[in-house]
């Protein structure tokens, strides 16, 4: 499927189902591989709570008051990072992951493992 397909079926399946949190993911996930980062941190902001934590100085926070949707790769101790989010139970959770394994789909089912276990738990 072409990317602006992918973009236009989820935006209109998110429509319909605004409350869906994996078609919000979704969604996101289609606009940031479009470079459409911007558009793809609003989906996730309108939708869920931002659980990330203030934080620095190494990397740039990524804290709700702070993101800057533009601002997908970072550098840090001569590593260089990518910006990823995983969703669970109305939340996105954002973090930095080194660039070698930032597109490993076993890192995205790991962290959101781990968030929706602690949501879980906090419930």
């Amino acid at each position: 499927m072409e990317p602006a397909q992918e973009i236009e079926d989820a935006l209109g399946d998110l429509a319909a189902q605004p409350d869906d949190d994996a078609l919000r993911a979704r969604a996101a996930t289609a606009l940031t591989a479009a470079g459409r980062h911007r558009e793809a941190v609003e989906i996730l902001r309108d939708g869920l709570i931002n659980l990330t934590a203030h934080d620095g100085p190494t990397l740039p926070c990524l804290c709700a008051r702070c993101l800057r949707p533009e601002l997908v790769h970072a550098e840090a101790e001569q590593m260089s990072f990518t910006r990823g989010f995983v969703v669970a139970r109305g939340r996105v959770l954002y973090y930095w992951a080194p660039d070698e394994i930032a597109d490993d789909p076993g890192l995205l089912r790991a962290v959101a493992a781990q968030l929706s276990r602690r949501l879980v738990r906090r419930a």
